[in-house]
């Protein structure tokens, strides 16, 4: 037997690396890694099932709401209704009658109640579980339109609502805004510019008071002829301004009165000076 000890190894066999390399080889039958395209594919079967799963959730869930007993409506309840009819709250709620809360029309409902010309708002809701809820806002007659085609019935707004009844008692305490050269549509603005500076007017008399707003006629053919027609006088007003105007009016009638006399019209439209027509055709100017 040969003794290696001593041997000498030749430099150019020897390694500068002196650590030992262990390599593993798998030999075995372990399970192997899937490749991304495999997981990529379990990925998109899975989605697709959960994809299916909340679909088939959501119609049935869909179809238990729109067909439950528990959800068919049992009534409406209204708010804000004064003038508009009983037939009309009825023919509107019949839209409503015996069916399900979730698949009736809010929008056909509220477009019905919005046809009405008293009706300027209305806001329409699902009261769950079974009931509707129907606010209205409607309209304030605030004078009556005299046009060429007959008496209405028009809002703050200048909104025309109905014509006046025969009996006119809607119109009682109203003051009139004639207008020759207008035709009244309901539910539409008037389109004469002078009608909403007449309402402005009309607001204005109302709040100084002393002024009867049934016996009370503006003229409002246009805006620079605004007069009103009151008590047998007329007061020619023209356009704007009417807080002062109606101030300088107040101011020459008691003039007129404490001098006993008595006068057919004033014009009031210049802004520095009112002339007055006295009676018997003499003409004081202040």
């Amino acid at each position: 037997m040969k003794d290696y000890k001593n041997v000498k190894v030749p430099r150019g066999y020897r390694t500068a690396n002196r650590r030992t390399t262990t390599k593993r080889l798998n030999a075995g039958r372990g399970p192997a890694r899937r490749s991304s395209a495999e997981k990529g594919a379990l990925g998109a079967i899975f989605a697709v099932l959960l994809t299916a799963g909340l679909c088939y959730g959501g119609w049935e869930a869909y179809r238990w709401l729109t067909t439950a007993e528990m959800f068919q409506i049992a009534g409406v309840d209204v708010r804000g209704v004064r003038s508009v009819g009983d037939a009309d709250i009825r023919e509107l709620a019949g839209m409503f009658t015996g069916q399900n809360v979730f698949r009736v029309d809010l929008d056909a409902a509220t477009r019905r109640a919005l046809a009405n010309p008293w009706v300027r708002e209305v806001r329409i809701e699902r009261s769950l579980p079974n009931r509707i809820s129907m606010i209205f806002a409607e309209r304030t007659p605030r004078a009556v339109l005299q046009a060429a085609n007959g008496r209405f019935l028009i809002d703050g707004e200048g909104v025309v609502m109905v014509p006046v009844p025969k009996d006119e008692a809607a119109a009682a305490g109203l003051p009139v805004i004639a207008v020759r050269d207008c035709r009244a549509v309901p539910r539409e603005a008037v389109t004469a510019r002078a009608v909403a500076e007449a309402l402005e007017l009309t607001q204005e008399l109302a709040a100084r008071g002393g002024w009867d707003p049934g016996a009370v006629t503006v003229k409002a053919d246009t805006p620079e002829t605004i007069a009103i027609v009151y008590a047998d006088h007329e007061f020619r007003m023209g356009s704007g301004n009417y807080g002062e105007k109606l101030k300088r009016l107040g101011e020459i009638a008691a003039d007129m009165r404490q001098r006993g006399l008595e006068y057919s019209y004033m014009e009031l439209r210049p802004e520095r000076q009112a002339a007055v027509m006295v009676a018997k055709s003499a003409k004081v100017r202040r």
